[in-house]
């Protein structure tokens, strides 16, 4: 028996055990669909003339930041990108806030819990990003402009309060022609981000744009359109 029949029969025994299966086979990593990582493909292609960075606010195991990456690797993108995370799960105050206002479960923020920064960063570098740095921090008390300018930043956090605080220090980071997606906007029974995003553009008197269903886009005196295929009537067609 050589070393690949050792290895099938290693997988043939795991693969009975269901904790382990899941890590064993093939399945779809992703919380966005096909369409809207095909978005944000698409937002690093319309920004990569943008002067700054790319941030991801909440990266959580760092699958997207994986797919990003690739993609901007394809394209010849070479911006620094930074990963931001708590790695240690939401703070139970901002947990405690969504719980008492019916905007999410609360057993879906403690599993954010399930993550450590060594894990995050080792899987960027055996893939072999060496572009993307992680910074462990609450963005809802980060300073965005330590990494201003930032050319786009996906905000990939459910909860009300971390990004109802982070928006305006973003907001301000972001270049000129840069843009921002907040993630779980619209439609997907987590409505704390979204209110966040709702407040901030009635608050700076912007035009609410939703994009592939649960993406709310913020974009910063743009002069070229992407043109979304399902933003509803009356929300802006264009950005």
């Amino acid at each position: 028996m050589d070393k690949y029949d050792l290895k099938r029969f290693a997988k043939q025994i795991a693969c009975r055990v269901p904790g382990l299966r899941s890590h064993l086979t093939a399945y779809y990593p992703y919380l966005h669909t096909p369409a809207q990582l095909a978005f944000l493909c698409a937002c690093l292609e319309q920004t990569r003339n943008v002067p700054g960075c790319i941030v991801e606010a909440g990266c959580y195991q760092g699958n997207t930041t994986l797919y990003l990456n690739h993609h901007m690797t394809s394209l010849g993108i070479e911006k620094p990108y930074w990963a931001l995370d708590t790695f240690s799960g939401v703070r139970e105050e901002d947990l405690e806030v969504e719980v008492s206002h019916a905007r999410g479960r609360g057993n879906y923020g403690r599993a954010f819990r399930v993550n450590d920064r060594r894990w995050f960063d080792a899987a960027m570098r055996r893939d072999g990003q060496t572009r993307v740095r992680s910074i462990a921090a609450d963005i809802g008390s980060f300073d965005f402009g330590r990494l201003a300018p930032i050319a786009f930043c996906l905000v990939d956090v459910v909860f009300y309060q971390p990004v109802k605080r982070a928006l305006p220090s973003l907001w301000q980071a972001i270049s000129p022609g840069g843009m921002i997606v907040v993630d779980d906007y619209f439609g997907t029974g987590y409505y704390g981000a979204g209110q966040a995003y709702s407040e901030f553009i009635e608050a700076h008197h912007l035009e609410p744009r939703r994009v592939h269903t649960k993406y709310g886009l913020l974009v910063k005196e743009t002069e070229v359109p992407i043109v979304s295929p399902d933003v509803p009537r009356g929300t802006g067609s264009s950005v």
